[in-house]
């Protein structure tokens, strides 16, 4: 068959201008039924993998796990390289990893690179990494996420010049920046810099200051060795080398979780895991438990310690959790537990009762636990135990006081010879923090915690960041009616941290400045500018800025672009009359 040169010229200036991919057209066939359907039995049946069929289903809008279904009968050949060159392959000269991206999905990523998609690929000459930024322009598409599982997958920053990052803590300028700082950095995958993708970058970086906070981590980041990346491998724990892309600060807690974890998948421990969340509110002790159950593909139960065994009959010879809210909820969840890795998150932890924590020794230290309603021991030697406490904030807060400098500079991060230098002053805190605990829980419980982490505020970056993130998720929470602009997100979400942040509420005073200084003028402006709420409305779009002098959120509707044509029109007609 004749290919249509024109069709294709066409696609390709779609690509080049604008990162557009072409729809993939199902192959011809004589059936009458569903071809994709039709294919899909086809595979199945013969054993054959046919990657189109599954590009086709992707933009079609099939979910995540409808295309896992259909992998899933190839998964030994595609695992065991028989057939990764078919899942790194290409569909219309593209590679099939694009159109993954293009679908939204950030788990639909993870699935694609555990059967072998390779994160690094590139299209004309433009990365896969720089393809996913560009798409946090789409409302649809939870960009910053996408950006975060590439980055833990291995993705390398190296098609990104850093002057599209650095300096971190101002906006880009919105033209990106100069031909003169792009030619110090130009090299063979940097050669969509001198093209239209370049303002197509600038506007998704300056619109989501989160993805260039994701470049500037990512830059100063020291890989694991190559020991590290194979016991996490064997022990499919390889998503938790990446978690620290997932949240906004705390690198060093971060670390300290993977060097725990990661030694006790090589000594093969077979014995519980304990570990000491400690840290102000709002600063990401439930944020990295649950990340690394969901990287791990672990369950975790989140218990309130407030009113842990309060009626609790303590006589057996096993922590008996039974019978009581709470207490039952851990008691369940052992149970289906058993003999299986999963974590249980004990919050608030300081708030226990003594007997509480008394009856926790012999679980942590034996993985024995006694089950109240049948009498049956179980087997909870694979649970990972985290109490999350607030006892030592005084400590915490003063220390980052104190070693302000050495901890934060004006960013994410340090330099790697600061970042040594911050570490080793982790390690005192985290020393100083369980000499205390042995005061509050006793020697017995903090002898058996395997590691100490302490949880630190946040930098003022680090807090425009987290700002960002919230004012991401107002946006999607808004895409349906309402559209969110922020041109320059750097100086709007610095403005809202340094208007709300509060060291003792962390994230939690932020989302709440975001809440009163956009969402609710947002909304009153909304409502009080039309009659009725019809779903068929079309939506509006807001643009969110900072007023350069008073540093005051300014939230401001667009005009209907439409409009604004036809009104510019007929002015000109009648200056023309």
């Amino acid at each position: 068959m004749k290919k249509n040169t024109k069709s294709t010229a066409s696609k390709k200036q779609q690509w080049d201008s604008a990162l557009i991919l072409p729809r993939v057209e199902k192959c011809a066939s004589d059936k009458d039924e569903d071809y994709a359907s039709f294919s899909y039995w086809f595979n199945s049946t013969s054993g054959v993998f046919n990657l189109r069929d599954i590009v086709v289903a992707i933009q079609r809008g099939d979910t995540c796990d409808r295309i896992r279904s259909l992998l899933s009968p190839h998964q030994t050949e595609l695992q065991s390289l028989k057939l990764k060159h078919e899942i790194c392959g290409t569909v219309d000269n593209i590679p099939a990893f694009f159109f993954v991206v293009e679908s939204g999905s950030a788990e639909m990523i993870r699935m694609w690179a555990s059967y072998g998609g390779e994160v690094n690929t590139e299209y004309r000459e433009v990365s896969l990494l720089v393809y996913a930024m560009v798409r946090c322009l789409s409302p649809k598409a939870d960009g910053p996420v996408m950006v975060a599982t590439l980055l833990s997958l291995g993705a390398s920053i190296d098609s990104v010049p850093p002057p599209f990052y650095l300096p971190i803590d101002q906006d880009l300028p919105e033209a990106g920046p100069s031909d003169a700082e792009l030619a110090v950095f130009k090299q063979a995958k940097t050669g969509w810099v001198l093209g239209p993708v370049r303002r197509l970058l600038t506007d998704a970086l300056n619109s989501c200051f989160t993805l260039r906070y994701a470049l500037h981590r990512a830059s100063i980041t020291e890989p694991l060795s190559g020991a590290n990346q194979a016991i996490a491998k064997k022990h499919s724990a390889t998503g938790l080398l990446g978690v620290h892309y997932f949240l906004v600060g705390q690198t060093q807690a971060c670390q300290s979780l993977v060097e725990i974890f990661m030694a006790q998948l090589a000594l093969g421990a077979d014995r519980p895991i304990i570990l000491l969340f400690a840290g102000p509110s709002g600063h990401g002790k439930t944020e990295l438990a649950q990340n690394m159950g969901k990287l791990l593909s672990l369950d975790l139960q989140t218990v309130d310690c407030t009113n842990l065994g309060t009626s609790m009959d303590l006589s057996g010879p096993f922590f008996p959790f039974a019978g009581y809210d709470q207490d039952s909820v851990v008691n369940n969840f052992l149970d289906e537990h058993k003999s299986q890795r999963s974590i249980v998150f004990l919050d608030e932890f300081e708030k226990t009762q003594p007997n509480v924590q008394e009856a926790l020794l012999l679980p942590i230290q034996s993985g024995l636990y006694l089950d109240r309603r049948n009498q049956q021991i179980v087997d909870c030697s694979k649970t990972i135990w985290i109490l999350a406490t607030n006892a030592f904030d005084d400590t915490i807060l003063s220390f980052c006081k104190t070693h302000y400098r050495e901890l934060f500079t004006n960013t994410v991060g340090l330099d790697k010879r600061e970042s040594h230098q911050a570490r080793a002053l982790g390690k005192e805190l985290s020393a100083m923090i369980k000499k205390e605990a042995i005061g509050k829980f006793g020697a017995p419980l903090t002898g058996r915690i395997a590691s100490v982490i302490p949880f630190l505020t946040f930098s003022p970056t680090e807090q425009a960041a987290v700002a960002c993130k919230e004012m991401d998720r107002l946006g999607r929470k808004l895409a349906r009616p309402v559209k969110l602009q922020i041109p320059f997100s750097y100086s709007v979400c610095k403005a809202l941290a340094s208007q709300g942040y509060d060291e003792q509420l962390g994230a939690r005073s932020i989302i709440n400045t975001v809440d009163s200084e956009v969402a609710l003028p947002l909304v009153t402006h909304y409502l009080a500018a039309r009659e009725e709420i019809s779903e068929d409305d079309e939506g509006s779009c807001f643009t969110i800025t900072v007023d350069a002098d008073l540093g005051m959120i300014e939230v401001v509707e667009k005009q209907d672009t439409l409009l604004d044509e036809v009104g510019l029109i007929f002015n000109s007609l009648r200056g023309r009359i």
